[in-house]
C-alpha cells in the first residue's frame, strides 16, 4: 500500500483533506451558481485562484445535515471535513494548539483525545482506506457543498425543511466501521428553525472498502441526491403555497404564476405539491409521498393512513377556514381566490392536458368525501370554487363559439378563402372539445361532491354547498339556472338550520338581480313564491326573515308577486321586530307609489286643469298612505297567525301597553321615515289634519271623485291614522333617529335642532287648542293628542309669555280626564299631568288645579261608596261607577299625591273605604275583577304617599311621632291581611288577576317596610313599621309563585307548537321534499340529534319572548317581585329553587333574573357575625344549588322539557357562584372545599338513587337518569386536587353501584358516567403529581437550607483564617529565621525542598502582596479539594505548616 502524500510532506491528514475539499469546492462552485436565483454561490473566478469555504458555509452544510437527520457517522465525516478545512486557514494556531494537546473543535460535547492520539489515528486510518475511500469522499463532501450553495442560492436562508422523500433516503446508513473511535461520537438530533446550532462532532473513521482507488462515484448515487434536492423543493413548494394563502399581503399571482413555471418543468411534483397543499388547508400536516401520489390506484388507502396519523398526532381540530384564530381570519377567501386565479391562469393548453384535471378532481372528490369533517369541508368547498371557474370558462367558451360560428357562417355564405374556412371548423371544433370537457368535469364535481354535501350533517358544509351552486348559476346562468339545479335550491329554503336557509335566500337574491332573467328562474319563482312568503312573515331567525323579504322585493320589482302576497307581506309593517320594519320600508313605497298615488295624481291633475287650482301633492301622497295603512291594517287583523308579534294591540285602536306612544302607527312611521319624504313635513300633515272633513259627505268608492275636495277628503278612520301620523311626525321631528356621521356635527345639530323646538313648540300653541275643541268628545282622537304636551317642549309658554294659554291646556287635559272613561285616555291624561309638573317654571300655574281634581274625585268615590254600602254584585250600576271612579283614581295617584288634602263632603276614611270595597267584591270576576285590581293598586300607593309625606316634613333621619306611626302601623296590618288572604290561601273564587296582584301588592309592602326608612338607627318608633316575612307566608308565596310559573309554561308549549306550525311549508316543493327528508334521515347521527335540540331550544325561545310580550304586566310583575323579596332578603333563600329551576325556559329577561337572585343568595354566605353563622349560610346556599339542578333535571326526566340542555346551563350558572376560591379568584369567601365535595357527595347519591328506582321497561327514563352525571362533569371541583377526596368519591360511587345492583355497561348509555370517572382519575393523577412536586420542593428547600448553612459556616471559617493570615504576617521575620535554623538541621533526602522552601520564604520577604495572594489561592484551593496538583501545591503546604508552628 502507497504511503500518503501528506505523510511523505509532513503534513497531517487532515490538511491534505482539507486540500482536496477546496479543489473540489472550485469546480462545484459554477454548477450552484447556475441555479442560484437570490444569492450568488461563492467561488472562484480563475483555475489559479483556489477559494476555501467561509465558517458560514460550514455551518450551513452543518445545519443542513443536521435537518435531513442523516446517521452519526456520516454528520460526523461531514462535520470533521468542515473542522479540518477552517484549520488549513489558520494552520499555525491549529498545529500550536494540536502540540498543547486541545482540541480545535467547537463545543463538543465529548472530551477529545490527546493530539498524539489523535494523529496517530488519523495516519493509520488514512494508510487502510485511502485507496477505498478517497474519491468517495470527495464525491460525498462536493456533492453536500454544491447542495449548500445551491440551497443558499435558490431560498436565501440557511436550511430547508427536508421532503418525507429525502429524509427516507437520507435515513439509510451504510455499514459502520468497528473501531474504538465510533464509540465516542453522539446522536445529533435536528434542532428547529431559530434554536441555537447543534455543536459539531468529531469525525469517525469508516469501513475499509473493496473498490479500488481509480473508481469512480456511479451516476446512480448522483440521481439519488438530485432526487433529494428535488423532494426538499417539493416541501419548500407546498410550504410556500401555504405561507401565501395564509399571508393576505401576498400577492397570489405570484405565488399562482411560479406553481404553473414548476409544473411546466415537472407535472408530477407540481401536483404532488399541490395535492399536499390542499391537505395542509385541511389542518393536516400528514402529507404524502411521492411513491404513493403515484400510485393511483390506492389512492383512498393512502388518505385513509394519513388521516389516521393526522388523528393520532392531533388533539385539536379547529382547522383553519372556520378557526376564529386571527392568523386564518382571511384563510378561506385567500384560498378559494388562490384555486380561481389558478383554473384562470391555466385555462390554456394546462386545463386541457388531461393530466391536470384529472389529478385536481380525482384527490379533492376523493377527499370531500373523507368521514373526517375537516378534510372533508375543505375538499368540498375547494371542489366547487373549481367548479364556478369552470362555469365561467365554458361561459367565455360559449360565446365565443357564438362569434366564430357566426363568422364561419359568414366565411360559406361569402365563398371565403378554404384556409380561413378550415382555420374557423378547426376553431370550433376545439372549442366544442374544450366545452364538453368542462361539463364533464362540472358534472363530476356536482354529482360527486355536491350531491352528496348538500345534505351534510354539518350546517356549514351545507351552507358552503348552496353557496357554491349560487357561484356556478352567476357565472354560467344559461345552464345551470334550470329545474335539475333550482331544486336544490327549494331544498335549502327548508333546511332545518337557520344558516343554510339564510345562505339560499343569499343565493337567490344574487339570481333575481339579474336584470335579464332566464327563462328557468321564472318558472322556478311561480313555485317558490310562497314559500317565501311565509319565511317572510313566520321565519325564526331575523335574518332569515329580513333576506326572505329582500327576495320579494326583488320579485316584486319583477312584477312576478299576486296582490294577495303584496298585502300579506305589508303587514309585517305593522310587526315589534324594528328589523323587519325597516327592511320592508323600500317594499312599502314602492307599493304604495305605485298603486296609490300615481292614479290619484292623474285624476287630480285632470280635475286641476277644468278647476285651474293647484294641485296638492303632498295631501295625495298623505291620502295614499292613510288608504294603504288602513287596508293592511285590516289584512294584519284577520291574519292572526301573521301578526303574532302584534296580539298586544288594542282592539279599540292601533295603540300597543305602551301607552306613552302612539302605537304601531308610530312604528310604521318610523320605518318608513327615511324613504317617504313627505312624513318629514309635519306642518302639510297639520294643515290636513286641521282641515275640516265633515263639510262633504264623502266619496263613495264606486263613482269617481268630482272634484279636488273629493280627493282631500277623509272618513272617520282615515282622519284617526293621519292624526296619529302628524303626532309620530311630530315625535320624530324633535327626537330624530341617529344617522352614520353624526357624532362629528354634534354640536350644528345640537343648535338646529334648539331651533327646530322652539319652532315646533310655538306652533303646536297654536294648534291645540283647536286640536281639543275638534276631538275633545272622541275618544280614540283625543288619546293621539294628549300625547302631543308630552313631547313638546311646554317651557315656549314662558318663553313667548303665554301663560294663560299654558293655563288653558290644563283646564283642557283635566276636564278630557274628568269626562272619559277610557283607560287609554285616562292613562294618556294622567301621563300629561305628571309632564306638567316636570316644569317647576310653570308650577303655580298647574298645581292647584291638579290638587282640586284629586279632591274631586276622591270625594266622588266615598260619594258612591256611602250610597252603596252593601256592596251589592247584582247592581251594575253601583258596581260600574264604583270601578270608573276608582280608575281615575288609580291613574291619577300613579302620578301625584291625592292624600295631601282631606275631603270635605264627609268624614269618611278613603283607605278605609277602599278595603271595604276589596272585603265587599271580593268574590267578582271576569271584566268585574277591574274593580278589586284597581282598589289594591290604590291602597298600597296611598300608603307610600303618606310615608313620603313624612319623611318630607320631618327630617330624613329623624323619629317620627306616636301618632304617625299608630296611623301607618294600622292601615299596613290591615292591607296586609286582605292581600294574604287573597293571594296565599286557596281562594277557587277569586280571579286570577286579582291574586297576581295581591302577590304584588304582599312583595311591595315588604319591600317599603323592610328598607333603610324604617331601620333602627332612623327611631324607635319608625323602627316600629319595620317588617319580616313569616315563613308560613313565604311558603304560601312560593307555591301561588310555582302554580303562576306551571300556567306560564303551558302557554310557552302553546306558542312553540304554533311557531312550528307556521314555519313548515304547507306543501313540497318540486315534488321531492320527501325524498330529501329521507336521505336526510339514512344520514342521521349524533350530530343531527344536536341540531335538532339547538332548533328546539330556539323555538322555546322565541316562543318565550312571544309570550313575555304579551304577560309583561302580569307574569312578570308576579315573578319579578318574588325574586325581589329573595334578593332583599325578605323570603329566605330556600324558596329561591323554584324560581332558580326554571331557568332557560322564560327567555333572556327571566334568566338574567335568575343570574341575579343567584348572584345575591351566594353574596349572602359571607354576611354573618361568626364562621358558624356563614357556614350554615354556604351549607344552604349549596343545598339550594343542589336542589335547584334536581328539579330542573327531574323536569326533563317527566318530559316537560325535551332535552337536559337547559339543566347544563343552569349548571353553569351555579358553577360560576359555586366556584371556590383559588388563582386570580381570592375575593371570592364562603365555599370551603369540603362543602365542594359534599356537593358532589349528594348529586351521586341523588343520580344511582334515580338510576337503580327505573324498573326493567323503563330503559329511556334509566338512560335520562344517567345523564345527570354531565350536570356533575360540568360542576366545578376543588381547587386543590386532594386524592382522598378523590378516592372517596370513587369508592363512593362503586359501593352504590353494588349496593343498588347497578351494572354499569359499555354501551354509550353509560358514557356520562364513565365520563365523570374518567375526570376523577385524572384528578388523582394530578394530585399524585402535585404531591411529588411538593416533596420535590420541600427537598430543594431542605437542600438549599443546608448549602446556606455549610456557607455560613464556610464564611466564619473564612474569616478566622484571614485573621490568623495577618497575625502570621506580622510575625513572619521571626518565623522565617527560625525556619533557617530548622532547615541547617535536615538531612540530605530533603535538601531538595528545604530549598525551594528558602526560596518561596525569601520571595515572601521581598514580596509582602505576592505572599497574601499564594495564601489566598492556597486557601481556595484547598476548599475545592486540590491541594498537590498545581504549582501553588507547596505554597499551600507551607502555609499549613507555618500554621501548625
Amino acid at each position: 500500500m502507497t504511503k500518503p502524500e501528506g505523510a511523505e510532506t509532513g503534513a497531517s491528514p487532515t490538511t491534505r483533506r482539507s486540500t482536496r475539499i477546496n479543489t473540489k469546492v472550485q469546480t462545484a462552485a459554477p454548477k450552484a451558481s447556475k441555479k442560484s436565483t437570490s444569492k450568488p454561490a461563492k467561488a472562484s473566478k480563475s483555475k489559479g485562484n483556489v477559494t476555501e469555504p467561509s465558517e458560514d458555509e460550514i455551518d450551513e452544510i452543518e445545519d443542513d445535515e443536521q435537518e435531513v437527520k442523516v446517521p452519526s457517522v456520516r454528520a460526523s465525516r461531514r462535520v470533521a471535513v468542515a473542522k479540518n478545512t477552517k484549520g488549513t486557514q489558520g494552520s499555525g494556531s491549529t498545529e500550536k494548539a494540536r502540540k498543547n494537546g486541545k482540541n480545535t473543535s467547537r463545543a463538543v460535547p465529548v472530551p477529545s483525545p490527546s493530539a498524539s492520539e489523535e494523529n496517530e489515528d488519523e495516519d493509520e486510518e488514512d494508510q487502510e482506506d485511502q485507496e477505498e475511500s478517497e474519491d468517495e469522499d470527495d464525491a460525498d463532501e462536493e456533492h453536500e457543498l454544491e447542495s449548500s450553495s445551491f440551497e443558499e442560492g435558490d431560498s436565501g436562508s440557511d436550511f430547508e425543511e427536508p421532503s418525507p422523500t429525502r429524509k427516507a433516503k437520507a435515513t439509510t446508513p451504510k455499514k459502520p466501521r468497528q473501531s474504538r473511535a465510533i464509540d465516542r461520537i453522539p446522536i445529533i438530533k435536528p434542532r428547529k428553525s431559530g434554536t441555537a446550532k447543534a455543536p459539531k462532532v468529531p469525525k469517525a473513521p469508516k469501513t475499509p472498502k473493496t473498490a479500488s482507488k481509480g473508481k469512480k462515484v456511479p451516476k446512480a448515487s448522483a440521481r439519488v441526491t438530485n432526487r433529494s434536492v428535488e423532494d426538499l423543493d417539493d416541501d419548500e413548494g407546498q410550504s410556500e403555497l401555504y405561507d401565501a394563502v395564509l399571508d393576505s399581503q401576498v400577492a397570489l399571482d405570484l405565488v399562482v404564476a411560479d406553481w404553473t413555471s414548476s409544473y411546466e418543468r415537472s407535472p408530477d411534483e407540481a401536483m404532488l405539491n399541490l395535492t399536499n397543499f390542499l391537505i395542509r388547508c385541511c389542518g393536516c400536516k400528514q402529507f404524502i409521498s411521492a411513491a404513493d401520489f403515484g400510485n393511483q390506484d390506492e389512492m383512498v388507502e393512502t388518505l385513509e393512513n394519513v388521516l389516521i396519523r393526522y388523528k393520532e398526532t392531533t388533539a385539536n381540530f379547529d382547522y383553519p377556514i372556520v378557526s376564529k384564530a386571527k392568523e386564518f381570519k382571511k384563510f378561506k377567501k385567500n384560498l378559494l381566490e388562490f384555486y380561481t386565479r389558478l383554473i384562470q391562469k391555466v385555462q390554456g393548453d394546462i386545463l386541457f392536458d388531461e393530466v391536470f384535471m384529472n389529478t385536481v378532481l380525482n384527490w379533492t372528490i376523493s377527499l370531500s368525501s373523507s368521514s373526517f369533517r375537516p378534510v372533508r369541508h375543505t375538499a368540498a368547498i375547494v371542489a366547487l370554487n373549481i367548479g364556478s371557474s369552470l362555469a365561467e370558462i365554458s361561459s367565455e367558451l360559449q360565446q365565443d363559439l357564438n362569434v366564430t360560428n357566426r363568422q364561419l357562417a359568414t366565411s360559406q355564405k361569402q365563398k371565403a378563402a378554404q384556409s380561413k374556412i378550415k382555420q374557423l371548423e378547426k376553431k370550433v371544433k376545439e372549442s366544442r372539445t374544450r366545452k364538453t370537457s368542462i361539463s364533464k368535469w362540472s358534472e363530476d364535481i356536482f354529482n360527486s361532491v355536491y350531491v352528496l354535501r348538500c345534505r351534510d350533517v354539518d350546517p356549514l358544509v351545507r351552507a358552503d354547498c348552496i353557496h357554491g351552486l349560487g357561484q356556478w348559476m352567476i357565472a354560467n346562468p344559461d345552464h345551470f339556472v334550470a329545474t335539475s339545479y333550482l331544486r336544490y335550491l327549494s331544498w335549502g329554503l327548508s333546511d332545518k338550520a337557520a344558516a343554510v336557509r339564510l345562505e339560499t335566500l343569499r343565493v337567490l337574491t344574487s339570481l333575481f338581480e339579474i336584470e335579464n332573467q332566464p327563462n328557468g328562474l321564472r318558472q322556478y319563482t311561480v313555485r317558490v313564491i310562497g314559500r317565501l312568503v311565509e319565511m317572510a312573515v313566520g321565519e325564526s331567525d331575523t335574518h332569515a326573515r329580513l333576506g326572505a323579504i329582500r327576495v320579494a322585493t326583488l320579485i316584486h320589482k319583477h312584477g312576478q308577486l299576486e296582490e294577495e302576497d303584496q298585502i300579506q307581506l305589508s303587514t309585517l309593517i305593522f310587526g315589534a321586530n324594528a328589523k323587519v320594519r325597516k327592511s320592508l320600508a323600500k317594499f312599502i313605497k314602492a307599493r304604495v307609489w305605485e298603486d296609490e298615488v300615481e292614479n290619484r295624481m292623474a285624476g287630480c291633475e285632470l280635475l286641476a286643469q277644468g278647476e285651474g287650482n293647484v294641485v296638492k301633492k303632498d295631501w295625495v301622497e298623505l291620502k295614499s298612505l292613510v288608504c294603504f295603512l288602513i287596508k293592511v291594517g285590516k289584512e294584519a287583523e284577520k291574519n292572526e297567525s301573521a301578526t303574532q308579534d302584534d296580539e298586544q294591540a288594542n282592539v279599540t285602536g292601533t295603540r300597543l301597553f305602551d301607552e306613552s306612544k302612539v302605537g304601531r302607527i308610530a312604528m310604521a312611521i318610523e320605518a318608513l321615515w327615511s324613504e317617504i319624504d313627505v312624513l318629514k313635513n309635519w306642518k302639510s300633515i297639520a294643515e290636513y289634519v286641521l282641515e275640516d272633513h265633515t263639510k262633504l259627505p264623502g266619496v263613495s268608492s264606486s263613482r269617481k271623485p268630482r272634484s279636488l275636495e273629493d280627493i282631500y277628503h277623509l272618513d272617520d278612520e282615515e282622519e284617526n291614522v293621519l292624526l296619529e301620523i302628524f303626532v309620530a311626525s311630530l315625535q320624530l321631528t324633535l327626537q330624530p333617529p341617529a344617522v352614520p356621521g353624526f357624532q362629528k356635527e354634534k354640536a350644528k345639530l345640537k343648535a338646529q335642532q334648539a331651533d327646530t323646538e322652539s319652532e315646533v313648540g310655538g306652533y303646536c300653541t297654536n294648534i291645540l287648542p283647536r286640536l281639543f275643541s275638534k276631538y275633545g268628545v272622541d275618544a280614540s282622537r283625543i288619546r293621539t293628542v294628549l300625547v302631543i304636551p308630552q313631547i313638546i317642549p311646554l317651557n315656549v309658554y314662558m318663553d313667548l309669555r303665554i301663560v294663560t294659554a299654558y293655563e288653558e291646556l290644563v283646564d283642557d287635559v283635566i276636564k278630557v280626564f274628568k269626562k272619559h272613561s277610557d283607560p287609554s285616555v285616562l292613562n294618556a291624561a294622567a301621563l300629561t299631568l305628571r309632564t306638567m309638573q316636570s316644569y317647576e317654571m310653570l308650577r303655580t300655574s298647574h298645581e292647584t288645579k291638579i290638587e282640586a281634581l284629586g279632591a274631586s274625585i276622591v270625594d266622588a268615590f266615598l260619594t258612591l261608596v256611602s250610597q252603596n254600602p252593601d256592596f251589592d254584585v247584582l247592581d251594575r250600576t253601583a258596581l260600574e261607577n264604583i270601578t270608573t271612579c276608582l280608575r281615575r283614581l288609580e291613574h291619577l295617584v300613579k302620578c301625584t299625591d291625592v292624600t295631601t288634602k282631606r275631603p270635605r263632603s264627609t268624614d269618611q276614611d278613603p283607605f278605609e273605604s277602599l278595603l271595604k270595597v276589596i272585603r265587599g267584591y271580593r268574590g267578582v270576576s271576569g271584566q268585574d275583577a277591574e274593580i278589586l285590581v284597581s282598589a289594591l293598586s290604590i291602597s298600597f300607593l296611598w300608603i307610600s304617599w303618606l310615608c313620603r309625606g313624612k319623611a318630607t316634613k320631618y327630617d330624613q333621619n329623624a323619629d317620627w311621632t306616636e301618632d304617625d306611626i299608630q296611623e301607618l302601623l294600622n292601615m299596613r296590618e290591615s292591607l296586609v291581611t286582605v292581600v294574604v288572604d287573597l293571594a296565599t290561601n286557596d281562594n277557587a273564587n277569586v280571579d286570577a288577576r286579582v291574586r297576581r296582584r295581591a302577590f304584588q301588592i304582599l312583595g311591595d309592602l315588604y319591600w317599603l317596610f323592610g328598607g333603610d326608612m324604617f331601620h333602627a338607627s332612623k327611631g324607635p318608633n319608625r323602627h316600629r313599621l319595620y317588617m319580616t316575612c313569616p315563613e308560613t307566608t313565604q311558603a304560601e308565596c312560593e307555591r301561588f309563585l310555582r302554580s303562576e310559573l306551571d300556567l306560564w309554561e303551558e302557554k310557552v308549549r302553546q306558542k312553540m307548537t304554533a311557531l312550528r306550525k307556521a314555519r313548515a311549508p304547507k306543501a313540497t316543493l318540486d315534488g321531492d321534499m320527501e325524498h330529501l327528508q329521507e336521505d336526510a334521515q339514512e344520514d342521521t347521527t349524533d350530530e343531527d340529534k344536536t341540531l335538532d335540540i339547538a332548533e328546539l331550544l330556539e323555538d322555546e325561545r322565541l316562543a318565550a319572548e312571544q309570550i313575555e310580550q304579551e304577560d309583561k304586566y302580569e307574569m312578570f310583575g308576579t315573578v319579578f317581585s318574588f325574586m325581589r323579596q329573595i334578593m332583599l332578603k325578605d323570603f329566605s333563600m330556600v324558596h329561591a329553587t323554584a324560581v332558580i329551576a326554571r331557568y332557560g325556559r322564560f327567555g333572556a329577561e327571566y334568566d338574567e333574573g335568575v343570574k341575579r337572585v343567584v348572584t345575591s343568595i351566594k353574596a349572602q354566605t359571607s354576611e354573618g357575625a361568626s364562621k358558624l353563622a356563614r357556614d350554615q349560610k354556604t351549607d344552604l346556599f349549596m343545598a339550594v344549588c343542589l336542589s335547584s339542578l334536581k328539579e330542573s333535571f327531574e323536569r326533563y326526566m317527566d318530559g316537560h322539557v325535551q332535552s337536559h340542555h337547559q339543566v347544563l346551563q343552569l349548571t353553569k350558572v351555579l358553577s360560576t357562584a359555586i366556584k371556590p376560591p383559588g388563582f386570580m379568584q381570592t375575593t371570592r369567601a364562603g365555599i370551603e372545599q369540603r362543602q365542594v365535595w359534599d356537593l358532589h357527595r349528594r348529586g351521586i347519591l341523588y343520580a344511582l338513587q334515580t338510576i337503580s328506582g327505573c324498573t326493567m321497561g323503563e330503559d329511556r327514563k334509566k338512560a335520562k337518569a344517567i345523564q345527570f352525571f354531565d350536570v356533575l362533569y360540568h360542576l366545578p371541583f376543588a381547587t386543590q386536587a386532594n386524592s382522598e377526596e378523590v378516592v372517596s368519591i370513587q369508592e363512593l360511587i362503586k359501593s352504590e353501584c353494588e349496593s343498588r345492583l347497578i351494572v354499569v355497561g359499555e354501551d354509550e348509555v353509560w358514557s356520562p358516567l364513565r365520563t365523570y370517572q374518567s375526570k376523577l382519575d385524572k384528578m388523582v393523577q394530578k394530585a399524585a403529581a402535585e404531591q411529588a412536586n411538593a416533596i420535590k420542593k420541600a427537598e430543594a428547600v431542605a437542600q438549599a437550607e443546608e448549602t446556606r448553612m455549610e456557607d455560613e459556616q464556610d464564611k466564619q471559617g473564612d474569616v478566622e483564617m484571614d485573621a490568623a493570615a495577618d497575625d502570621e504576617a506580622e510575625r513572619a521575620p521571626e518565623k522565617i529565621s527560625g525556619k533557617k535554623r530548622q532547615a541547617e538541621d535536615i538531612d540530605d533526602d530533603g535538601e531538595g525542598e528545604d530549598d525551594e522552601i528558602g526560596a518561596e520564604n525569601s520571595g515572601r520577604e521581598g514580596s509582602s502582596d505576592a505572599e497574601n495572594t499564594h495564601v489566598e489561592q492556597g486557601r481556595r484551593r484547598s476548599r475545592d479539594g486540590s491541594v498537590n496538583e498545581t504549582d501553588d501545591g507547596p505554597v499551600v503546604k507551607e502555609i499549613k505548616r507555618i500554621r501548625v508552628n
